[in-house]
């Protein structure tokens, strides 16, 4: 299937949008309009999708041959702040994960394996990543588990290779802050992978080997995926070879939370790169070793497309990082009214920082707080499926925009075709 057009004003009765090119929310009129498609993924593409469904992180992507992987797959549940948050997108007809799924499927069309995933790896254990294990939880029957995030999604699809920060042992930095009612739910998850022989892997720091092409790696020898941070430790940069964050002198109060055990891969294809390194923070220096994002970014450099680290919330997306990774375009997964705070946006635009043309896109948007941001929220470009699709070699990138709001997936907005950094 190529890309394709479909009058939708002529065949439902859908929000249509003004021009691609607007930079802020798309006004609600009724005038026909024709749009524009993804074209279908083609061998030699990296596709790498924020899928948006306003309950938590995931992502899809598809390497150069075919091998896919899913990164994260959140759901939060019944909300209980005082704020603002996302309603459900396309709606709250499904759960999370029956939305992740079928996006998956749609996308994977190309690739006829009914939507089956190669490598599934989850950043770290909040429940905007993997679940939540409450009322919306779903039981089924024959499972000791519930139905939620990421054991929903593996129920309705295959999943290969499951990779989180503490299988098997679950016990950094103490197997006490290692609880949870959702990360008991998905660890009786894992266990039943185990029992039934699927592969379950711990993510192993400064690896470049444990998630790779599996299709025709001979194909694309400028590809790698590279385990830059997670678990405590990071790549020393050298080789695969990894060190710990913490000095062991460190007390019990300066272990690192949930969020700084985050895992965090760097993608290279060619003269493109690409960051994701889920809730990692680094606004908080002291100690110093609380600050996970500097020492990233001095072993990133140079990145084209960047996921925001934590959302973008206000500790994260600190000045070090930004200065040193000087992406071209940020993608800030979103669910609430925090997502982004009005300083790490202001520092991801800041010319101060860096010198040069950067766009920043959000998968989902609260609009109260797209107004709360003033001149900077106009910048974002209009929310939805972020797509991020690099072109044979990773040479040139694009990124689409694609609609949320519905189950067609048309084009909001794109770029123009962007070089890769050298």
């Amino acid at each position: 299937m190529n890309s394709k057009i479909l009058f939708l004003g002529a065949v439902m009765m859908l929000p249509t949008f003004a021009s691609c090119q607007q930079e802020k929310p798309f006004p609600d009129d009724a005038v026909d309009k024709v749009y524009e498609y993804l074209p279908e993924w083609q061998a030699g593409y990296l596709d790498i999708h924020q899928i948006s469904t306003g309950r938590g992180n995931a992502a899809y992507l598809i390497f150069p041959d075919g091998t896919t992987m899913l990164l994260d797959a959140g759901d939060l549940g019944v909300h209980t702040g005082t704020q603002e948050i996302m309603k459900a997108v396309p709606n709250d007809s499904k759960r999370p994960a029956e939305w992740i799924a079928q996006y998956i499927k749609h996308f994977s069309l190309p690739l006829k394996n009914n939507g089956a995933i190669d490598y599934a790896l989850l950043t770290h254990f909040d429940t905007d990543h993997i679940g939540q294990n409450g009322k919306l939880a779903i039981e089924k029957v024959g499972l000791d588990y519930k139905l939620t995030g990421i054991t929903h999604v593996g129920n309705l699809l295959d999943i290969s290779t499951l990779i989180d920060r503490g299988y098997p042992t679950y016990d950094y930095p103490t197997a006490a802050k290692v609880t949870g009612a959702h990360i008991s739910n998905y660890k009786l998850y894992v266990a039943a992978r185990d029992r039934e022989g699927k592969k379950n892997e711990g993510f192993v720091t400064g690896s470049n080997t444990q998630i790779k092409l599996l299709k025709a790696p001979g194909s694309y020898p400028t590809f790698e995926v590279r385990n830059i941070v997670g678990n405590g430790k990071i790549w020393t940069g050298s080789g695969t070879t990894s060190k710990e964050l913490v000095p062991s002198t460190a007390s019990s109060s300066e272990q690192l939370n949930e969020n700084r055990c985050s895992c965090g891969i760097r993608i290279t294809y060619g003269n493109f790169d690409y960051f994701s390194g889920g809730d990692i923070l680094g606004v908080e220096k002291a100690p110093e070793w609380f600050d996970i994002e500097t020492p990233v970014a001095t072993l990133l450099g140079e990145t084209d497309v960047v996921v925001a680290n934590h959302h973008a919330y206000s500790d994260a997306m600190c000045d070090t990082y930004i200065s040193q990774v000087k992406a071209q375009a940020y993608v800030i997964p979103v669910w609430d009214y925090y997502h982004p705070q009005p300083a790490p946006l202001s520092r991801m635009l800041s010319q101060s920082l860096y010198a040069g043309e950067r766009s920043v896109f959000a998968a989902g948007m609260v609009d109260s707080n797209r107004s709360r941001l003033g001149e900077d929220g106009l910048k974002i470009k209009p929310a939805g499926h972020v797509v991020t699709r690099v072109y044979p070699g990773g040479e040139k990138f694009q990124i689409f925009v694609l609609n949320d709001r519905n189950e067609a997936y048309e084009i909001l907005y794109k770029t123009g075709e962007i070089k890769s950094n050298n």
